[in-house]
């Protein structure tokens, strides 16, 4: 087992946190003001608690176009747009820090080990106290995280929500392992329960009914973009939070970009139209970051080499932002 683990470590290295920011987007170029930039600093070795940032660049998972992999460092490069002053709560977070662990850097021989890799480094992370917040990378990396997690805060259980287009409960055929299989593997090896598990956003004409039976079996929780029209975005939060939080300890967020809809985001792996509205997925975060005990969130299948004028990046970037303003939000009232 010993020379197994130390021969999967060698095939992974963590990349520098962060990169070198141009000179007009450095601490003090504003007194005034406090960029997101300025909050994150690399890890050195502290333990939490606090929040954890992780890129996994890694898209030989995915169905769709090929190009996800590039989307932790766009994601980081459009935290340059974001201050740490949050309108709504008259909230500023600037005295704050968020630690970056890097990107997670793998050479692995398949998707199954790549996996194994991935679970393991999100364990020590949250191990040592930290909310995570991962960026991918293709949506197959929301097995290995919630893996990773349940290792890690066992026996606690985790409520899960999967803002999305699709429902990603593809069965695995011929060993094959992809994008849209994460949530029948988390379902099917009991890392959740489908009765503390929601799909928000699901699209028409983007499913299968073999899978939307499956979850329905599972007693999962579905709501289509037409049901938060029909009902209310306020109503089905208020139900996908009665759902994640019954009998568990713990709720995650999984964020696929193309939950939005096209026009919000045409860089990412499989766009389709009449999605959900960035404000519409800024309330779901923030609601269950201040009304749970929300552990992690992931930010999923952008693809820059599609995206136009960076508006996916951007939008991905304000989830990230939302998630720590919530966040911190939530520790100061607790105060």
């Amino acid at each position: 087992m010993e020379k197994k683990k130390d021969h999967l470590e060698s095939k992974i290295t963590i990349s520098e946190c962060l990169r070198e920011w141009e000179p007009h987007q450095k601490k003090g170029f504003d007194p005034n003001e406090t960029r997101m930039s300025d909050i994150f600093e690399c890890w050195t070795g502290e333990k939490g608690p606090g929040i954890g940032l992780v890129g996994i660049p890694f898209d030989s998972a995915v169905l769709g176009r090929k190009g996800a992999k590039g989307g932790p460092k766009k994601i980081r490069d459009s935290l340059r747009y974001f201050k740490t002053y949050d309108w709504s709560l008259d909230f500023w977070f600037g005295d704050k820090k968020v630690i970056d662990f890097g990107d997670i850097i793998l050479e692995a021989e398949s998707v199954a080990e790549a996996h194994e890799l991935i679970s393991d480094v999100i364990h020590k992370i949250a191990s040592r106290d930290y909310k995570t917040i991962t960026l991918g990378g293709d949506h197959s990396i929301s097995y290995p995280i919630i893996k990773g997690l349940k290792e890690a805060y066992n026996p606690k259980k985790i409520g899960l929500i999967n803002i999305d287009a699709h429902l990603d409960v593809r069965e695995v055929i011929n060993g094959r392992i992809t994008s849209g299989t994460p949530f029948r593997r988390i379902l099917d090896n009991n890392l959740v329960s489908a009765d503390n598990f929601v799909e928000i956003g699901i699209r028409n004409f983007a499913n299968a009914r073999a899978y939307r039976r499956y979850v329905e079996d599972k007693n999962g929780l579905i709501f289509t973009v037409e049901d938060i029209r029909e009902n209310g975005l306020v109503s089905i939060i208020e139900k996908t939070i009665q759902r994640i939080t019954k009998g568990t300890d713990l709720t995650y967020i999984s964020v696929d970009m193309d939950s939005l809809d096209q026009i919000y985001a045409p860089g990412v792996s499989a766009p389709t139209p009449d999605g959900l509205t960035p404000n519409q997925i800024m309330k779901i975060i923030h609601s269950v970051a201040v009304k749970t005990n929300l552990i992690g969130i992931d930010i999923v299948e952008l693809n820059p080499l599609y995206d136009t004028a960076d508006t996916t990046a951007i939008n991905a970037a304000n989830f990230l932002v939302q998630f720590i303003s919530s966040t911190f939000w939530k520790y100061k009232s607790k105060k």
